[in-house]
């Protein structure tokens, strides 16, 4: 079978999460290659130590060289927006660089695989560019205003329906990618909603076991099957655990309250802990290559006392959005 080329960015605050997708991913699709771009010369230093071997290191000054229009808008923007700005930046340097690829899907760092990613590619047949709806469960439908689709997987291949969609959305995050919501646009993602109505060969993921997260649970079952977990009888092939942070020692926030879903069934909360058993192991995998360690995505970048972490963890308690695992 073909390699499969993806991309990916993070820093070392978010390794661990980066290190649960690339394992995952690894193990579900072995002909996998994935260009991660390192935000940090740590987090650099660390994947060059854990020489993955489908894995590509990619420095952010060597992107930051091939492309001085995204060089250009970092005094503008905030850091997270700047990272939001490289959304459409990383595949348009690997799709025209010299010895281009023909096709490469973009992947939240924040994300686990648990079965084959190969159903997403084979609806998609003749497709150019394929997206990931939200599919936002009944009670947060309200949550659409922030965007139709999820960017935590976007296929683009080189061709010319497929450019022309990246090349529209790469202008669009370089013109204007803040962290705030306005009636069209917010940050790199609700310019995907324009994507089908301008763009002829774009595939809306089908398989609702690809872009499983915390928003579309409430509305969906999770059991155990023969093979893995499965959502609505289908097989999950990717879960974005968006907001799933460990709060201290054993205790996890689920990131579900933000989503007024709870963990509603032993299902459920079996394979949620699937995904904190997979970050405990990345944790203590590199702990020994930082002296201080700081697992906080950037939205996140507060410190917080002993106090404020028990109050967190009592209220996950109370709202049944906790998760306990060692």
């Amino acid at each position: 079978m073909s390699v499969r080329h993806f991309c990916t960015y993070f820093d070392h605050n978010y390794l661990p999460r980066g290190m649960v997708m690339l394992e995952s991913l690894r193990e579900h699709c072995p002909h996998a290659h994935v260009h991660v771009l390192c935000l940090s010369d740590q987090c650099h230093a660390a994947l060059t130590s854990l020489a993955y071997p489908h894995v590509s290191l990619i420095r952010m000054a060597d992107l930051e060289a091939a492309d001085p229009e995204l060089a250009a808008t970092r005094a503008t923007r905030s850091l997270i927006e700047y990272y939001f700005t490289i959304t459409p930046c990383l595949p348009w340097y690997l799709l025209t660089r010299d010895k281009p690829l023909e096709e490469v899907t973009y992947l939240d760092a924040d994300m686990m695989f648990f079965s084959s990613p190969e159903p997403i590619f084979e609806e998609a047949t003749g497709a150019s560019v394929i997206i990931t709806p939200h599919r936002f469960s009944q009670n947060i439908k309200d949550k659409e205003c922030y965007g139709l689709y999820n960017v935590s997987w976007l296929t683009f291949h080189r061709t010319e329906d497929g450019m022309a969609c990246l090349g529209w959305y790469r202008n669009a995050c370089l013109n204007w990618c803040k962290d705030i919501l306005e009636e069209s646009r917010f940050a790199d993602q609700k310019y995907l909603n324009s994507f089908p109505e301008m763009f002829s060969q774009v595939h809306i993921m089908q398989h609702t076991g690809g872009g499983v997260a915390p928003w579309n649970l409430k509305d969906s079952s999770v059991v155990k099957g023969y093979a893995g977990p499965c959502i609505n009888n289908l097989p999950i092939i990717f879960y974005h655990a968006h907001g799933f942070k460990r709060l201290i020692g054993p205790f996890f926030s689920s990131g579900l309250a933000n989503y007024a879903t709870t963990v509603s069934s032993k299902e459920l909360l079996f394979f949620l802990k699937k995904y904190a058993r997979a970050l405990t192991f990345a944790e203590k995998k590199i702990r020994g290559l930082f002296n201080e360690l700081k697992l906080d995505g950037i939205r996140c970048n507060t410190k917080n006392s002993w106090f404020s972490l028990i109050k967190k963890v009592i209220h996950e308690y109370k709202y049944k959005t906790l998760i306990i695992s060692r």
